[in-house]
């Protein structure tokens, strides 16, 4: 059985379905589930920085192109300035 598509379509590469737009991907999640599309992708940016994932590639997830809007998704904590920390003045040895 041959698939034909309609022009236009976005075809997922894997499953050879048509993808959902933006605007349909948006009301889904609130309709049936009560989530913000928006939300969801601000929470997604957040656990990549609490994992400490570099910024630049939180910037090309979320395609933002100002450093400055996608640091409000890193926000190291003590571990991590902890770790830093090491860096910059490692523990002393002892003779």
């Amino acid at each position: 059985m041959t698939r034909t598509r309609a022009p236009g379509l976005d075809i997922c590469l894997h499953t050879s379905r048509a993808r959902l737009g933006y605007d349909r991907a948006r009301v889904l999640p609130d309709k049936h589930a009560g989530l913000d599309l928006h939300q969801q992708r601000h929470s997604a940016a957040s656990h990549l920085g609490d994992a400490e994932i570099p910024l630049q590639l939180i910037m090309g997830k979320t395609r933002h192109k100002n450093p400055r809007t996608a640091m409000r998704y890193v926000k190291p904590g003590a571990e991590a300035i902890a770790k830093v920390t090491e860096h910059l003045a490692p523990p002393r040895r002892r003779h």
